[in-house]
């Protein structure tokens, strides 16, 4: 622990000292107020991602260099994990991404093109480490210094509000979305589409067949995050539509070439006012089945949660339940956070029939003259997991359901805190300091996820060069 204070204490010490050397940053940054797995890291990604990028009509080209813009991120990552009876791991990384986005050429049929330079330098941690350094060989984490690499990379062509790219990307759909909890995050290789051309309706597309993961400098195949099936092809589709500040409706499809198929449907609505209160539901439902060869076996798995959060002032409650319908275990695309499930926190709730319930209460300080501090606590506890078909099925994924030579069971719970900072404005804008502690313990030895303390801190300084 003494160690893990003097790594954090010197990763303040060395923000203060990049801060101080840095230019202006003016990224935007959209906080979420709900604990998820998508707020582990800050969550302000590098620019170029397929979210912003239909966004100005290609009439309104002013040229390649002309548009063009030069972006870095720069972070350093700590962490310390206890993991009851499995040893501890140690990391501090400092992450740099560097970001060069074109303009689009003139004409009906805009071309272009983007470049980036993604580097680490790890000053503790190796082996054992896995992932939150730099991945060896042998799939652990190495002793390896530094490391650099072009971790996004593609071009493009834009006509109206409609872009298509080929290359190294980081994308922003359901299925896709980096699980950007690292130094650096994960990008994936393929093509993506995103039309922006009817009011309020974002269309999106794409397919890939590669992934840079995190830790690693070369691209490696994908596979499924729990199942760790091999997928030569991952295809997605849909769309995001909006009515004003209070309805949001996404529906997406995948198809994982011969895993499974799989459709994704959130729907959000809002009503109220937060000076008095204001009140909002959402439901997140997921349904995969089995297709092709059926390299994971039979799959019938339907997943949802609700979830209702009251906002007054400068706070906000959330309660959220979830279920899995299904004797098989809820999964998703390796290297992505590609579980929008309300209950999806420092672990997923996601095991056959398993239920889940969470808490959570976020304290935004603005409304008391703290613009960009926050504070974030939540709790959760999960039962009924029943893993005892699948372990029984004499399939190759029966394995996979048996824990200490017994069926998936057993309760488990978690709570968590969230401090964080974002500078609201000035040269230093969007700049945030975010630490978390989760803690996760479980009730049964025969639950996948063992009793674990996590300590992390998240320091990112975005730069717009030009």
């Amino acid at each position: 622990m003494k160690k893990q204070k003097r790594s954090l204490a010197l990763s303040i010490l060395l923000f203060s000292g990049v801060m101080a050397v840095t230019a202006g940053a003016h990224a935007d940054e959209t906080p979420s107020d709900a604990p998820s797995r998508h707020t582990e890291a800050p969550p302000d990604s590098p620019p170029n991602t397929e979210a912003d990028a239909p966004v100005s009509n290609q009439a309104k080209s002013k040229g390649f260099i002309e548009d063009s813009h030069l972006n870095l991120l720069v972070r350093s990552f700590t962490e310390h994990d206890d993991f009851k009876g499995a040893g501890k791991k140690d990391a501090w990384v400092l992450g740099a991404q560097a970001v060069f986005e074109s303009g689009y050429t003139k004409g009906l049929i805009g071309l272009g093109g983007d470049v980036s330079l993604f580097g680490a330098f790890k000053l503790n941690g190796g082996n054992g480490a896995g992932n939150r350094v730099h991945v060896g060989t042998d799939g652990g984490g190495s002793n390896q210094l530094a490391w650099a690499y072009p971790g996004v990379w593609d071009v493009k062509a834009r006509v109206s509000n409609t872009v298509l790219k080929y290359g190294q990307q980081l994308f922003d759909n359901p299925f896709l979305v980096p699980h950007d909890n690292r130094a650096l995050p994960p990008t994936y290789r393929g093509f993506s589409l995103a039309s922006d051309e009817i009011k309020n309706l974002t269309l999106k597309a794409g397919t890939v067949d590669g992934v840079l993961a995190r830790g690693m400098t070369t691209v490696t195949g994908l596979t499924t995050e729990y199942g760790g099936t091999h997928v030569s092809r991952f295809t997605y589709f849909g769309g995001d539509w909006t009515h004003g500040d209070d309805t949001a409706v996404s529906l997406y499809g995948s198809i994982a070439n011969d895993v499974w198929q799989q459709y994704y449907l959130t729907a959000t609505q809002s009503i109220g006012d937060p000076k008095t209160i204001r009140w909002t539901g959402s439901l997140n439902y997921y349904y995969t089945g089995a297709i092709g060869d059926k390299r994971q076996g039979s799959i019938t798995n339907n997943a949802y949660s609700l979830a209702l959060s009251g906002t007054h002032g400068a706070h906000t409650v959330q309660v959220a339940f979830q279920q899995i319908v299904s004797d098989q275990t809820f999964d998703y695309l390796g290297q992505s956070a590609g579980d929008y499930l309300s209950n999806s926190l420092d672990v997923d709730y996601n095991q056959p029939h398993e239920k889940s319930l969470s808490l959570s209460y976020t304290l935004n300080m603005k409304e008391y003259g703290a613009p960009g501090l926050k504070f974030t606590l939540w709790g959760a506890y999960g039962w009924d997991a029943d893993g005892s078909a699948m372990a029984s099925s004499n399939t190759a994924q029966a394995a996979n359901y048996l824990v200490d030579g017994q069926p998936i069971h057993g309760t488990h719970y978690e709570i968590g805190v969230i401090p964080s900072y974002t500078v609201p404005d000035g040269k230093f804008k969007n700049t945030s300091i975010k630490f978390y502690y989760m803690h996760h313990h479980s009730n049964s030895a025969y639950y996948p996820d063992g009793t674990s303390d996590v300590y992390r801190l998240m320091v990112n300084v975005p730069v717009n060069v030009f």
